[in-house]
C-alpha cells in the first residue's frame, strides 16, 4: 500500500500520560554517534529552558504544496504559507503545557507580516514519537542517525477530533516528511525539511543555517 499510510485508529489524541521525548533513549547507541552540539540541542537538559535560534532559510513550494499551505491557514498555519530566499527565521524551543517539546518558528517573509508555525514533539503512552501542529493535525515519526546527522521521517498522519485520533491517508497530506538536523560546527547547524508526495513530487522544501544563542547550548 505505497499510497496509503494510516495511523492507529481510535486512540487518544492528547494522551493523559504523554511524555517529553528522550532522544537519547529513542536512539540508543546511535545517540553516541551524534556530535556533542546536537546532543546538547536535543538532550533532556535543554528541555527545561527556552532556547532561541536565529537563521535564514530558503522556502519553496510547488503549486500543490502552496495550495496545502493556504488551506492549512484555516486551522492555525501549520505550514509556512509563502515562498522566499534568505528568509529570516527565529526558532523558540520550549516545553508546552502538554509536556511536548515545541518548536515555534517565526518567518519574516518580505512583504508580509511575520508568521509563526508551531509544532511539538511528544511521546504517546505506547512509545511512539509524534509531532502535532496547531489545529490538531499530526504525524508519527521515525528518528535515526545517519552520517552524524539527525533524521526524522513521517510514518503516518492523523487528525484529532476531541479525544480521538483519526488516521489520514497519505494522499490527503503534503506527502512524506523528512527533516534533517546537521551540525556544521562553530555553533551553527543546517535544518532541512522536505515533503514528497507520491503523485505530486516534492511539494514543500525548506533549508537554512541557524546559530546557537550567544550564551550557547553546550
Amino acid at each position: 500500500m505505497a499510497f496509503l499510510d494510516l495511523a492507529p485508529p481510535w486512540t487518544p489524541a492528547r494522551p493523559r500520560h504523554a511524555t517529553t521525548p528522550d532522544f537519547a533513549r529513542l536512539l540508543g547507541r546511535a545517540w553516541n554517534d551524534l556530535p556533542t552540539a546536537v546532543q546538547a540541542r536535543f538532550g533532556t537538559a535543554s528541555h527545561h529552558r527556552v532556547v532561541v535560534y536565529s537563521g535564514e532559510m530558503v522556502v519553496r513550494a510547488n503549486p500543490v504544496g502552496w495550495l496545502f499551505a493556504q488551506v492549512c491557514r484555516l486551522i492555525g498555519t501549520p505550514l509556512a504559507p509563502w515562498r522566499g530566499a534568505d528568509v529570516p527565521v527565529r526558532v523558540d524551543v520550549h516545553l508546552d503545557q502538554r509536556g511536548g517539546l515545541a518548536w515555534d518558528r517565526t518567518y519574516d517573509f518580505a512583504g508580509h507580516r511575520p508568521v509563526m508555525v508551531s509544532s511539538a514533539k511528544l511521546m504517546s503512552p505506547s512509545g511512539a514519537l509524534m509531532e502535532v501542529v496547531r489545529g490538531g493535525l499530526g504525524m508519527t515519526l521515525a528518528v535515526t542517525v545517519e552520517d552524524r546527522a539527525l533524521h526524522f521521517r513521517s510514518l503516518a498522519y492523523f487528525a484529532t477530533l476531541g479525544p480521538i485520533r483519526l488516521p489520514l491517508p497519505l494522499l490527503t497530506s503534503p506527502g512524506r516528511a523528512h527533516v534533517i538536523h546537521t551540525d556544521m560546527g562553530g555553533g551553527t547547524f543546517r535544518f532541512t525539511l522536505i515533503f514528497t508526495h507520491p503523485l505530486f513530487g516534492e511539494t514543500l522544501f525548506q533549508d537554512g543555517l541557524f546559530r546557537d544563542p550567544p550564551e550557547g547550548v553546550l
